[in-house]
């Protein structure tokens, strides 16, 4: 980790980072599209102030390492993808590492372990076939022309105990805006705001060559700080 921010502090002095923090104007999403709209590449980092349903605040971070099979015994075991790490909850104790891919302007998810808080141990695995769409940043799927759309995946849960068994899952999609300005801690941004409703309803502001800025749904997800490669 040491060795990525130091990258970070080199490149940032001559502009070939994007990073933000406080309360500055980094408008540059919606209508300019500079870059893409999830940038998934090693090193990239993002962290999130959490408030849950009673107001509870927490931290979490959301870290791409490097390429590595997915492995596992799901369908995609034999691919590579990045290696995603995230930490969350109280003392960032909860750690969910997860296997995601790009496919074309996409970003997709393989294959996802939870670990324990407490423990440390292995408490649920999931993997989808064909995959499960982290977010889809292609021109069709972020206009405001664009009519929603369904993504439909198998999902396999694995529990200590269960016999696991794949259900489809329907996700049905909707562009709300493809140009709005959100405030969080990270600064103001011009955003793409999807929604996504399927065991659940979470709306999502995507900033172009930044990421994910909020999220809602449950709980409220804002970007206090990030560092991602052009």
């Amino acid at each position: 980790m040491q060795r990525a921010w130091l990258w970070f502090s080199v490149l940032s002095a001559f502009g070939g980072v994007l990073s933000g923090c406080g309360d500055e104007d980094l408008s540059g999403g919606g209508g300019s599209k500079v870059g893409p709209l999830l940038p998934w590449q090693e090193g990239n980092t993002w962290t999130y102030e959490v408030t849950d349903a009673n107001g509870v605040k927490t931290t979490k971070v959301t870290t791409v390492h490097a390429e590595e099979p997915v492995s596992g015994t799901g369908p995609n075991a034999a691919l590579s993808a990045f290696r995603v790490v995230t930490t969350k909850g109280v003392n960032g104790m909860d750690e969910t590492v997860s296997w995601q891919g790009v496919r074309g302007d996409a970003v997709v998810r393989y294959r996802e372990q939870a670990f324990g808080a407490t423990s440390g141990a292995l408490s649920l695995e999931e993997h989808w076939e064909p995959y499960k769409i982290h977010i889809d940043g292609s021109a069709e799927r972020t206009s405001e022309t664009t009519m929603p759309w369904l993504e439909i995946y198998q999902e396999t849960k694995i529990e200590a105990g269960t016999t696991p068994t794949p259900v489809e899952v329907r996700d049905l999609w909707t562009v709300v805006s493809a140009s709005e300005t959100v405030t969080v801690p990270a600064g103001t941004f011009d955003a793409v705001v999807l929604q996504k409703i399927g065991g659940s309803t979470k709306t999502y502001w995507y900033v172009w060559g930044v990421g994910k800025v909020k999220e809602t749904g449950g709980q409220t997800e804002e970007l206090t700080s990030y560092m991602v490669a052009p």
